[in-house]
């Protein structure tokens, strides 16, 4: 790969400007934050990148090469050179030494958000088109206490609500795994929205769940079609 090449931020499209721009303030200083279109360069990944989507897809390729490009970029403003970010064997990314981030896709945009790791401690977001998840996936998704909450809700808002759970669900799982290498099903948290939806507690449902009985803040945001999910900071 030319040097040249692996300096080079991708472009990012001027209707993700005001996205980033959002997200960038929430988040806070010290973090990097890129979003791009999802449609990325296989030939610009590092050769570690590439053996974990020599199989895939094109598409997948394309959408894989988007993130770890947004994660370079996000690198890059927190004042640290690109570096491979290649796949540990459960697909999570393995980081640069000294730094924690995370990556997400979502219809059609890439987001890529990085700290250093002695600042940030953990990161994880997620993002989704922001339309209905089908009442098939509901009891796969919901808890039964979440499901209650959902009869409370007029019929044509719960769909979207249960998207927005399992956007903080997939945020948390993100924001967890790095800290505990515990593998969690969506029934093994719950999540309980604010009253104006911008923020979320995610709690452990059960003793027998594979993660202690905990609470934690995240924060989420919908515009543009879409909804991100987000929590930051050590496990406590």
């Amino acid at each position: 790969m030319d040097a040249a090449q692996c300096l080079q931020p991708p472009s990012e499209p001027l209707l993700l400007q005001p996205l980033r721009l959002q997200l960038a303030r929430a988040l806070g200083g010290g973090i990097g934050v890129a979003c791009t279109g999802v449609d990325g360069d296989p030939n610009l990944l590092w050769p570690s990148e590439r053996t974990a989507i020599l199989k895939a897809v094109p598409s997948r390729q394309r959408e894989y090469a988007a993130g770890r490009q947004a994660a370079r970029t996000a690198m890059q403003q927190i004042g640290c050179a690109p570096e491979a970010i290649p796949s540990a064997p459960d697909r999570s990314p393995v980081w640069p030494d000294g730094l924690t981030g995370s990556i997400a896709h979502g219809g059609r945009v890439c987001v890529g958000v990085v700290g250093w790791r002695h600042e940030v401690h953990a990161v994880g977001i997620d993002i989704e088109e922001d339309r209905a998840m089908g009442p098939d996936l509901w009891p796969s998704l919901c808890t039964d206490e979440e499901l209650a909450l959902l009869d409370q809700l007029p019929p044509h808002e719960r769909g979207r609500r249960v998207t927005r759970l399992f956007c903080a669900k997939e945020a948390f799982y993100k924001w967890q795994y790095p800290q505990t290498e515990r593998l969690l099903d969506f029934l093994d948290v719950q999540v309980t929205f604010s009253a104006d939806a911008t923020g979320f507690v995610v709690r452990a449902t059960s003793d027998g769940a594979p993660l202690p009985r905990c609470s934690r803040q995240g924060t989420l945001l919908a515009r543009d079609g879409l909804v991100l999910a987000w929590l930051l900071g050590p496990a406590s």
